[in-house]
Formats: C-alpha cells, structure tokens, sequence
C-alpha cells in the first residue's frame, strides 16, 4: 500500500517532468517510492559493493539494465530529480467498512543549478520546494480504491540530514551535492481511507525470472 499511494502522490507532480503533462518542465527523473538496491561491481581485481535507490515500479524486463537501476543517482548531465521515499503506513481507524490511514514520506530533490539556469543563486531549492507544494491538491480527492487522499507537505529537512547518506556513492558522484548543485529534504503525510469492500483478492500469477 506505501508504494501504491506514494505512485499516486509522484503523479501529482508529473507536470514538472519534463515530457510531462504540463508548461513548467524542470524535473528530468520522477519517480515513486524508492527501493535501497545492493550491488557488486567489479574493478580490476576489486569487488566493491554499491547502494543506490532504484524506482519500485522498475520491471524485469530493466532490472540488469544499468543506466536504468542508476537513474536516480546525481547526474552532472541532469537539472533535476526528485522522487519518494515510503517511511511508514499506519492504520489511524475503522468506520463500518472504512478504514482509515497515514502515511509518511520523505520527497528528496536533487537539483543542478547550472542546468536550471540559476547558477548564480545560492540555492533554488526553496522555489522548486513551493512548486511542489503548489502541485498537491488543496482539498482530498479520490484516486481509484483510495478515497479522501490528501498530501501535505510537513516541512523541510536540513542539510544536515543528508538524504544520500544511506547510499555509497564515490567521491565523483559526492562533489555533485555541492556547489553548482543542491538538494532537499521534505517530510510528507498522506491521509486517506480504504473501502474493504473495494480492496481487490491477492491472486498468484506467472512467476518472473530477472
């Protein structure tokens, strides 16, 4: 359920993408709640082991596809990328047969000032922080099985708190958090209600070979 709900709040901002639904394009990787992926990659006679976020909704057809499992890693090529992390889902209370929760997320933004434009300012992080307030509804809406659903935005994180700080990334992808580029942090809570009524049956299907 994190995920799904965290696919729907990505949606909202689709129309920064660029390719995306609306005029202000920046944003050049969106993606839903993240996934920590663990992997070995070898150099010379080294093995060295790497973390990095990958999209949950990456299929398996792409899941030995590196430059895509590496698409949410700062690129000196990109302006922007944002996408969720899916901190926890709770059940908050039951009415007949709704039932209703709360779930937390963290929206990290990586930013290349250069790309933007807007190198010369100290940071933009703020402006497009705004943008993506401006993006979420102001009043709940349904999204398919899940009714009443509404994102707020919580507050920002500071710097300090280094949302890539649980990926090991070397030193030329760590220059890339630092000046011309910028990054944030922003908590999140999406509430919402469930009709169990509306809730589909788990059914095992074909199994996938990655």
């Amino acid at each position: 359920m994190i995920e799904e709900v965290g696919e729907i709040a990505k949606n909202y901002l689709d129309t920064y993408r660029i390719g995306g639904s609306g005029s202000n394009q920046f944003i050049d990787k969106l993606a839903g709640v993240v996934q920590v992926i663990t992997k070995e990659e070898k150099y010379d006679t080294k093995t060295i082991t790497k973390s990095f976020p990958v999209a949950c909704n990456v299929d398996f057809a792409e899941c030995n596809n590196p430059s895509v499992l590496k698409d949410l890693v700062p690129d000196s090529r990109l302006g922007c990328i944002v996408y969720f992390e899916g901190l926890s889902m709770s059940f908050v209370g039951q009415r007949g047969r709704k039932m209703a929760w709360r779930g937390q997320y963290r929206i990290v933004g990586w930013v290349n000032k250069k790309k933007l434009g807007k190198a010369n300012l100290c940071s933009v992080s703020s402006q497009i922080i705004t943008a993506i307030i401006a993006a979420f509804p102001q009043f709940p809406e349904n999204a398919g099985i899940y009714q009443q659903l509404m994102v707020k935005v919580l507050g920002q994180e500071p710097k300090t708190s280094n949302p890539f700080s649980k990926f090991s990334y070397d030193e030329k992808i760590n220059q890339y958090l630092m000046h011309p580029f910028d990054f944030f942090s922003l908590m999140t809570e999406v509430t919402f209600e469930t009709d169990l009524s509306c809730i589909p049956v788990f059914e095992k299907e074909t199994e996938n070979i990655c």
